[in-house]
């Protein structure tokens, strides 16, 4: 991993459009060329993300999904600040805008949301747990021919499909966001849930207990 001194991370923030920050610090940046770069903390002593690094499981995450026929960010290169103890991971964007602005702000919400209850069980069925699964963090093309995933982090990849239960938890990660609740309410849960078993590979009587669990998180109603 190459170096990045102070001096040189002092001036890519000054010269780049912060797109999140936290209180720890700058999360993500766009640079003038365009490029994104993630910024992650290196982690206290005796945490899980010390034997592989978030940045590792990004950049990994990033090739495992390009080669399971996913579309996902490009890395271009990956630096390490010792003076802030970040690592900076710089990676194309996907083209595009996210399914939650897409369905606020185009024509077909409908035709757009089949599109994506296709794509999430497609996850499934490939063993793709992604846990920061929200409508924020899928990418659809201006040409509305594909879906792509973003910060994808925070993800496993098994070798088969995932079992019911990760499915059933899954969806509680999905349906978090009040904003998202609201798309799938618009769209219908029930017409949701036939949309899935469709595309999920999974037996039809399983639908039951994934209807009650989803009618079950909105009633709660979401945590964000």
């Amino acid at each position: 991993m190459k170096s990045f001194s102070l001096d040189e991370y002092e001036q890519l923030i000054a010269e780049s459009v912060i797109l999140e920050q936290e209180r720890r610090g700058i999360k993500v940046i766009k640079t003038p060329d365009g490029r994104i770069v993630k910024f992650f903390r290196q982690k206290r002593l005796f945490s899980s993300a010390r034997f592989k690094s978030y940045a590792a499981r990004f950049i990994d995450h990033a090739r495992a999904l390009q080669k399971l026929g996913f579309n996902t960010v490009e890395i271009e290169d990956v630096y390490y600040c010792r003076a802030v103890k970040r690592t900076l991971v710089f990676y194309n964007p996907l083209p595009g805008q996210t399914l939650r602005e897409a369905l606020a702000s185009l024509d077909k919400p409908d035709v757009i949301m089949e599109m994506f209850i296709a794509f999430y069980a497609e996850l499934h069925n490939r063993g793709i747990y992604f846990r920061s699964i929200h409508l924020n963090n899928v990418i659809i093309p201006d040409t509305m021919d594909s879906l792509g995933l973003i910060d994808i982090a925070d993800m496993k990849i098994y070798s088969k499909g995932l079992s019911k239960e990760l499915r059933l938890r899954n969806l509680r990660h999905l349906t978090r966001y009040t904003v998202d609740q609201e798309s799938i309410k618009s769209f219908g849960v029930d017409r949701f849930m036939d949309i899935y078993f469709e595309k999920s590979q999974l037996p039809e009587l399983c639908k039951k207990d994934f209807l009650t669990e989803m009618q079950q998180l909105m009633s709660e109603g979401a945590k964000v």
